[in-house]
């Protein structure tokens, strides 16, 4: 398994934190998802590197854009 901490922009409260959620979940291979705050700060646990051009797709329409993905 490989965890990769990322910041999403755009976000503002507890629902962000939800919507994003939800969203993330639906790439093939992760397995958990956390945020650390309401600033979009979060770690994903899945069963391979997942890259930011793919947590981009998930996202497209909520109005949250990637930082950055380590």
């Amino acid at each position: 398994m490989n965890e990769q901490k990322f910041k999403l922009n755009g976000f503002h409260c507890e629902s962000c934190v939800k919507l994003a959620t939800m969203r993330l979940k639906k790439i093939v291979g992760v397995r958990e998802i956390n945020f650390i705050d309401t600033d979009g700060n979060g770690a994903l646990i899945a069963e391979r590197v997942i890259d930011k051009v793919e947590i981009e797709k998930v996202l497209e329409g909520t109005g949250y854009t990637v930082c950055h993905v380590e």
